[in-house]
Order: structure tokens, then sequence, then C-alpha cells
């Protein structure tokens, strides 16, 4: 015995288009490695990294003396001369949110 579909349209709307649902992404299954240590990590199953390299954990006062350091290094290069405070610090941000530093 054959089965009835129920119609999907709804009447008055045969002008305009469907929407297309948008796909669906699957994850893949063994993404690469970047080198051969998160290669052999990854096999023993230990993929966690150290706290240094992700840091949007680190503390308020932790992320504090990163960015005075770095910034303190900063104006050392350029030989402490005035004008450029802001700028020293601004860059130190980025670099320490960035996990360059």
């Amino acid at each position: 015995m054959a089965r009835e579909v129920a119609s999907t349209r709804i009447p008055g709307t045969e002008s305009q288009l469907p929407v297309p649902e948008p796909p669906v992404l699957k994850p893949a299954a063994n993404p690469p490695a970047a080198n051969a240590a998160e290669a052999a990590a990854a096999a023993r199953g230990n993929v966690l990294r150290p706290l240094f390299l992700v840091p949007h954990r680190l503390t308020p006062a932790e992320r504090h003396r990163r960015i005075c350091e770095l910034a303190y290094r900063r104006a050392e290069q350029r030989g402490f001369a005035p004008g450029s405070e802001v700028e020293d610090w601004l860059e130190a941000e980025r670099e320490v949110d960035a996990g360059r530093y």
C-alpha cells in the first residue's frame, strides 16, 4: 500500500523561492597536528596545552604583570623616549591577549 505524503506548500506562496537550510559541517575525525610533539600527545590522549599558551585563562593580576613587563621592554628598546607610553601599553596588551607573550 502506498503512503501518502502531506504537501508542505502553503497556499499563496508559489512565487516565493524556498529558503535553503545551511549545510551541516562535521568536524574532522582526526585533525592534523601542527608538529610531532602535538601528534605524540594526541596519540597518548593528552591534548591539554599548558596554561601559559592560553591567554584567556590568565588571572587579571598575571595578565597585568605580563603587560607591564612587555610595555617596559618596549620602552627600554626605544631608549625610554617620552611620548609613546600609551602605544607601548596598548601593543603589549594586544600581544598578551593574542598569546604571543
